[in-house]
């Protein structure tokens, strides 16, 4: 422990947020004294781990120490260590909490700073052996009186001063700018001594270049939105997350029955019928919840199916909970304007042709004297259900670079609101791309399932994180179009006719026709997504994007937004 935490006339620094592109941070930190976090996968591969060590190993200067981020790890820790300690890590990071599989980390012969939220989960750490806190400079005074050192981690120069007042050993400036704070001058200067002209200016002002998002009343710091994916993968958890990192959140109005603020009449182990599946007051809930969360940043909407029984109050429910936009697909919501009335909240409706676009816009404009605040254009790679038939989805012409000149087109017929684009967006590249194609941003869904605010269950994210390209693909669903997910032991069931048995307790989808369309493909999709949202690997049914197989990592929200975005720290939304 001394040697570990010494007392020095500079302040340990430990690096704070992700490298955007190909800027790497880690090593910058090592070659400045720093301490530096490198990021586990949550299902490793030890010889690529090693590699990127050894890299970091070669950087280090006197002072520096480079730490293995465990937070997002699930499984091989007994490799994971092993490596660690063949390629010289000083120690590791992980939270109070600890999955099963990885319990031998607190056996570990490694100095361990275990990240946590308040003072029950400090207790807990100090319990397990930790080494050394870490918290937020808010509560750096109150962890005092357990004797274990504490890092801080701050957003602003009077939270580092006090926390290093509090008694703190060390800070993690979670932007770059908080370099300027006085207690890290020292560490800033041999920082940026270290680094070229474009690294000094991600360092000074940010490295984002791409435009805001203005849809109707709400100006977002980055043209992000995050898809609405049901059942309970994301609630307010998710979304609120989002929207506190400066994009739209969306909360999924399918299936609120399941959530834990919902007493729903229950069947055969199933919310009894649509009341019970998709009851107003747990959608009121949820979305009051993540615009809580939100703490004003952002936006929080929330995304309704065309499809869905009760449609019109699930719309009322959505207004009633502080819905600031509301997206609707899966059909044409021709009647969402009627259900709004005079409520000042967004509409966006999803569409895959021109053709949908004119009919909304016609339709709403000629009944309504009312056009969209912004339009999604959903292409054939996304996850769940496709505007496409099967052979539709497969056919080069509706990529959504061959389908969005023809969707710019038709919305300029109608106004400047702006086209978002949804299906197969995957990085930074990709919303460049797009951007420069005209659209205004992007929504993204499955980059979201690997993050730790993800409502869905551990389970859930495991299927899909350890799922290969070739193991995700288009499936027949009861509402007749197909749909994109994992192929899983269920999907040989239903083809076997061994499947369980379809009783259709919800009636959640109006084109399943109370379960004909379920009887038809041979599955209730209400049962088999209930239970992928609860961790049922044998039952559930795993909806994902094309790009499902390249998830790898376990991340935060804000590291993934940093990441898209380009911008370190989130400097935009906390300048």
């Amino acid at each position: 422990m001394t040697d570990f935490f010494p007392k020095t006339a500079t302040v340990p620094t430990l690096q704070g947020w992700q490298a955007p592109g190909s800027l790497d941070f880690q090593a910058a930190f090592l070659r400045a004294g720093g301490w530096a976090l490198t990021r586990t996968e949550a299902f490793p591969d030890a010889a690529r781990l090693r590699e990127r060590l050894q890299e970091l190993k070669a950087s280090m200067r006197e002072g520096g120490k480079i730490g293995l981020d465990l937070r997002g790890l699930r499984d091989s820790a007994d490799s994971v260590m092993a490596t660690a300690r063949e390629a010289g890590v000083a120690f590791l990071l992980h939270t109070a909490e600890l999955p099963p599989s990885l319990a031998m980390l607190r056996h570990a012969n490694l100095p361990r700073i275990v990240a946590v939220e308040n003072a029950e989960q400090a207790a807990q750490a100090k319990a397990g052996g930790a080494s050394a806190l870490l918290a937020r400079a808010g509560i750096v005074a109150t962890l005092r009186s357990l004797g274990l050192p504490v890092m801080a981690t701050a957003d602003t120069d009077a939270e580092a001063r006090q926390a290093m007042a509090d008694g703190a050993f060390g800070l993690q400036p979670r932007t770059p700018s908080m370099l300027d704070s006085s207690p890290l001058a020292a560490f800033r200067a041999r920082l940026m001594a270290g680094l070229d002209a474009m690294a000094q200016s991600f360092i000074r002002t940010g490295a984002c270049t791409m435009p805001r998002l203005r849809i109707r009343n709400l100006d977002l710091a980055y043209p992000i939105q995050q898809g609405g994916m049901g059942v309970g993968i994301s609630w307010e958890g998710l979304a609120g997350a989002v929207a506190e990192s400066g994009c739209v959140g969306l909360v999924s109005a399918i299936g609120t029955g399941y959530h834990g603020s919902a007493n729903p009449k229950m069947r055969l182990g199933r919310p009894d019928g649509t009341d019970s599946l998709n009851p107003p007051k747990a959608l009121e809930w949820i979305l009051r919840a993540a615009r809580e969360r939100s703490e004003g940043r952002g936006a929080v909407g929330v995304n309704i199916l065309c499809a869905i029984e009760g449609y019109e109050a699930a719309v009322k429910a959505s207004l009633a909970g502080g819905a600031q936009m509301i997206v609707s697909g899966a059909g044409l919501p021709l009647a969402l304007p009627g259900y709004v009335g005079d409520a000042d909240v967004a509409l966006v409706p999803i569409v895959s042709s021109a053709r949908a676009l004119n009919l909304i816009c016609k339709q709403w404009q000629r009944k309504y004297s009312r056009l969209p605040d912004a339009v999604v254009l959903e292409g054939p790679e996304s996850g769940g259900h496709q505007g496409f038939s099967h052979d539709g989805c497969l056919d080069p012409a509706h990529t959504l670079e061959n389908i969005l000149p023809s969707i710019l087109a038709e919305r300029d017929n109608w106004g400047e609101f702006p086209v978002l684009v949804a299906g197969g967006v995957w990085d930074h590249a990709d919303i460049q791309r797009f951007l420069t194609l005209g659209a205004s941003g992007v929504q993204m869904g499955t980059r979201f399932i690997g993050t730790f605010e993800c409502d869905a269950s551990p389970i859930f994210k495991e299927v899909i994180l350890r799922a290969k390209a070739e193991d995700i693909g288009l499936m027949k669903s009861p509402v007749g179009l197909p749909a994109r997910g994992v192929r899983t032991s269920l999907q040989r069931r239903i083809e076997a006719g061994t499947a369980p048995a379809i009783r259709c307790v919800s009636n959640c989808l109006s084109p399943c026709g109370h379960g004909k369309g379920a009887m038809a493909v041979g599955y209730c999709i209400a049962d088999r997504l209930a239970d992928a949202m609860q961790g049922d690997k044998e039952n559930g049914l795993f909806f994902t994007g094309s790009n499902g197989a390249k998830l790898r990592d376990l991340i935060s929200v804000r590291d993934l937004i940093e990441e898209l975005t380009q911008d370190p720290g989130l400097q935009r939304l906390y300048a």
